[in-house]
């Protein structure tokens, strides 16, 4: 029997249920499954806890005069102890709308994984993945690749044109990383105007000229700003991960270093183990 439901800003009405069967309703594997966990709880005497998805749109007959679109549930399924006579096996089964509860969950779990101005990674988030990922390169022997880029020249533009325009600045530079093909890459804001970038599965050489063609896109795109555009330039570190790479720590020491080998050498370059900066010749 169906109780509630009188909430339509949680629930579809249940008028169209009675009299109904689950497979009459609804989808013969949905019908299956629900009536699997029945058994269970009836078979061994235990209540059982899920979540599922369901949508009006699965159930036929409904009126859909309650929340649009999928919504989460949590059931309860508990047996009923059979008294005296000739009282059938049957549950208690109780079920609630989470979706709030579980757009919340999403939604803190957006705020403690990205970065709030730019949209990508933030550090604490950047260095989880960048784990996971040398723990699965090694395993499976895959290269990998990590970069960390700096802006040359961003106090110049929060100093000039205030950190407005500084904090569009870096949005800009975060959405032109993202765009076109880059197989693998994962982006992260790990500083104020510092950037890390994982190529899963990608060799140094190919990490390195991949950063040079960014470099040469802002050279072509820069920020346009009104009546004028701002040049965008980064200098950059890129190291592949060596067996001497114990843990996140010692890989972002490498690239650090050649960030800094970078920047010392002039800036918006890309520096790298065996690199030469041939303006130096």
């Amino acid at each position: 029997r169906g109780l509630g439901g009188s909430d339509r800003a949680a629930y579809d009405s249940l008028a169209y249920l009675v009299g109904k069967t689950l497979h009459d309703i609804m989808p013969a594997a949905l019908a299956d499954g629900f009536l699997a966990d029945v058994r269970r709880v009836i078979d061994t005497g235990l209540p059982h806890v899920y979540e599922y998805t369901l949508s009006a749109d699965d159930c036929a007959g409904n009126a859909h005069d309650g929340p649009p679109g999928p919504q989460w549930f949590m059931g309860r399924i508990a047996p009923i102890v059979a008294g005296a006579g000739d009282v059938p096996d049957c549950v208690a089964w109780v079920v609630i709308n989470i979706t709030r509860r579980r757009q919340l969950e999403a939604e803190l779990q957006r705020l403690a994984t990205t970065d709030e101005l730019t949209g990508l990674l933030n550090r604490r988030a950047f260095l989880a993945r960048l784990e996971t990922a040398m723990e699965t390169a090694r395993a499976a022997g895959l290269p990998l690749a990590l970069a960390i880029l700096d802006l040359d020249h961003f106090k110049a533009v929060n100093d000039r044109f205030g950190h407005a325009v500084g904090d569009a600045f870096l949005r800009y530079v975060a959405k032109a990383l993202l765009a076109g093909p880059a197989p693998g890459r994962v982006l992260g804001r790990v500083g104020g105007e510092e950037f890390a970038v994982l190529f899963e599965g990608l060799a140094l050489p190919a990490a390195a000229a991949l950063l040079r063609e960014w470099q040469m896109q802002f050279h072509v795109r820069p920020f346009e700003l009104a009546d004028q555009a701002i040049g965008v330039a980064f200098s950059a570190g890129v190291v592949a991960m060596a067996d001497e790479d114990a843990s996140t720590t010692d890989l972002l020491r490498r690239a650090d270093h050649w960030l800094y080998e970078a920047k010392h050498a002039g800036r918006g370059l890309v520096a790298h183990p065996g690199w030469i900066d041939r303006r130096l010749g």
